[in-house]
């Protein structure tokens, strides 16, 4: 039985449907059930598991702290195996939450992999998508380049590290799609696709931020936000690998791709 962490949100629940997919036997847990600043809840929802998909609600900067609590329950409900979504870069400072739990996972005794997903296209659409349909993408990221991947991706090789995951333990993947582009070139390609005039605004951080906050978005996502689109100006999302094809077998799906599929989103 495979336990399934933050099962409503992009990731969690883009995984939870391929396991239903594939039938494979899963708990799905969410903060009705399940929530990560009431300890109490771990134990009855770690009965019967033995493989984790682990994630970090958003906001949460002390999830390091919270997983350590979590791990120990984990150890004495005899879990085998913890499969951690932390972050593209993450390895580089241990000072993050993420940079922390992935520590404290590795040092956890159990048999673990960390994937580290670069941003995913779903953004455009969980984020951008009001933006695109007028005529605009208003992110603050100069002409600096982003590995984007789909979710689906992620979630395809979330499943298949989940479905045998003796073939990668204590193993680290970085997952990113096959091509590195800017925010120009995916104005470009929206134009093509969508067969109207899309023109990237690239704002400077702090006016993004105070955009977000405009909209009433907390301030704590609003500098995350912040945080990680200064990261891409500054080049760190750049690189692509090809751990998603050494998982899987299979290509990543293309920006082109992704934005055809999902057309209905932005017009």
């Amino acid at each position: 039985m495979i336990l399934v962490t933050g099962s409503t949100g992009t990731f969690g629940n883009a995984v939870l449907n391929k396991l239903l997919e594939d039938k494979i036997a899963n708990r799905a847990v969410s903060r009705d059930i399940f929530d990560w600043n009431k300890p109490e809840t771990f134990k009855s929802n770690l009965i019967g598991i033995e493989k984790i998909f682990l994630i970090a609600p958003p906001n949460f900067t002390d999830f390091n702290k919270k997983v350590e609590t979590f791990i120990e329950e984990a150890k004495k409900s005899n879990v085998k195996f913890i499969l951690y979504s932390s972050l593209y870069g993450a390895e580089k400072t241990q000072n993050n939450s993420f940079g922390k739990t992935e520590k404290a996972i590795i040092e956890s005794g159990i048999n673990y992999t960390i994937i580290k997903p670069n941003f995913i296209f779903q953004n455009f659409i969980n984020y951008d998508a009001e933006a695109i349909k007028n005529g605009i993408i208003y992110l603050p990221t100069k002409n600096s380049k982003t590995a984007y991947i789909d979710v689906n991706d992620v979630a395809t090789a979330s499943k298949t590290i989940l479905a045998k995951p003796e073939k990668h333990f204590g193993k680290e993947y970085t997952l990113t799609g096959s091509e590195s582009l800017s925010h120009e070139q995916f104005a470009e390609i929206f134009s093509n696709v969508l067969e109207k005039k899309i023109t990237n605004i690239s704002p400077t951080n702090d006016e993004y931020k105070a955009t977000l906050l405009s909209y009433n978005l907390p301030k704590e996502l609003v500098d995350f936000m912040g945080y990680l689109y200064s990261a891409i100006e500054a080049g760190s999302f750049t690189k692509t690998t090809n751990d998603y094809e050494m998982i899987t077998g299979k290509k990543p799906i293309t920006a082109k791709e992704f934005i055809e599929l999902n057309s209905s989103k932005f017009i």
